[in-house]
């Protein structure tokens, strides 16, 4: 790059590894302003300070990267005093236009950020429905990052549901396609066919297991009319025997205590010592209130 005919360049000032730490100084410059050091100071340039400066910041462009990311390094001059370089002087402006010809020809075009779009949300579910797994969708110019597509099924729910429901359609269609495989096959496709086959029919058992998986189809979990499970509950009784040889239940008088403790308060209903009223009252209440204790918790 060198500086518009009739001016002395200065661009031995900045040489082309000039912006090697660039990173280090903009971690620098960062610690500065949360110290509070504040912004950058305004450099005054002359013109062929100028045209050095424009120069190393085309070499960035050239290298892949943006006007506005070059302008964040510390050594070079801030996005607006560009601008106004860039507007001020046409011949400037003809360096960063030519450098950034350069850097078109040599590295893709940078995507788009996609916003949410109702439109763009529902072409990318009829990409998907058509057999198109997301990456591929998601590849295409014209289409928002694979990220940004996860972003929306996240955070919106509505939009979860509509996926769902197009990866559902999605597998009815490689179902179809799986068929028109078998029927266009020949004997020299033979294998090939079949393993694309099988593939198909995994990728639909996955889909859509209820319709296409090798295990027998389990209703829906969400199904309001779907019969509830049956519940079988069991509960051990307690009886012990009182001095007259008659037996008594002490279920809910027991309840809660150890086998021991269980031992020791039926023993003690076999001696007389805990009488049928209270052994009633015990019953009532739901724990003993005189002799062996129920253990805590």
């Amino acid at each position: 790059m060198t500086a518009p005919a009739g001016r002395v360049g200065v661009s031995a000032n900045f040489p082309d590894d000039h912006f090697e730490g660039c990173a280090m100084a903009e971690a620098g410059a960062g610690a500065a302003v949360c110290a509070g050091e504040g912004r950058r100071p305004y450099e005054r340039r002359v013109y062929a300070q100028k045209v050095a400066a424009v120069e190393a910041v085309c070499r960035r462009i050239e290298a892949g990267v943006t006007l506005a990311e070059a302008c964040r390094c510390p050594t070079a001059p801030p996005w607006s005093t560009m601008q106004w370089w860039l507007g001020r002087y046409p011949e400037l402006r003809a360096m960063v236009d030519a450098a950034q010809a350069v850097a078109a020809n040599v590295f893709p075009p940078r995507r788009a950020y996609h916003r949410w779009n109702p439109k763009v949300a529902a072409e990318v579910l009829s990409r998907v429905e058509d057999g198109r797994g997301l990456d591929e969708v998601c590849a295409a110019p014209d289409m928002p990052a694979y990220s940004t597509v996860m972003r929306w099924i996240k955070e919106r729910p509505d939009y979860f549901d509509a996926y769902m429901l197009a990866r559902d359609a999605q597998a009815d269609r490689l179902f179809d396609l799986a068929w028109r495989l078998a029927l266009e096959a020949t004997e020299a496709t033979t294998k090939t066919a079949r393993l694309k086959i099988q593939t198909l029919k995994w990728r639909c058992a996955k889909l859509a297991p209820r319709r296409y998986g090798t295990i027998k189809a389990q209703a829906p979990e969400d199904e309001a009319d779907a019969a509830p499970e049956p519940v079988t509950r069991f509960e051990v009784r307690h009886f012990a025997v009182t001095p007259d040889n008659e037996v008594v239940e002490t279920t809910r008088a027991v309840r809660g205590m150890s086998p021991a403790e269980n031992t020791a308060f039926r023993q003690a209903i076999r001696e007389g010592r805990i009488t049928l009223d209270e052994l009633e009252a015990l019953n009532a209440a739901g724990e003993p209130v005189n002799g062996p204790r129920r253990r805590p918790g």
